[in-house]
């Protein structure tokens, strides 16, 4: 089974684990690709300033052993 290639900056070297969909993405990553969320090489576009989006796109399909902070 191939992954999705998009890679967290989580750490620097997590990738999401879900299956890839299309162009190498998993079904949440490719549609954050086309609403220009994130970048064809798979990081998230700097663009992007809503922190608490890029923190749903970063952790999204990765495995913590803790929860993701996300203050009100």
């Amino acid at each position: 089974m191939e992954t999705c290639r998009f890679r967290s900056s989580y750490g620097g070297s997590f990738h999401c684990r879900e299956e890839a969909y299309q162009a190498g993405f998993c079904r949440f990553h490719f549609e954050r690709l086309l609403e220009g969320e994130i970048l064809w090489n798979g990081q998230i576009n700097e663009r992007l300033s809503d922190q608490t989006r890029r923190r749903e796109i970063n952790f999204h399909g990765i495995s913590l052993r803790k929860g993701v902070y996300v203050s009100e």
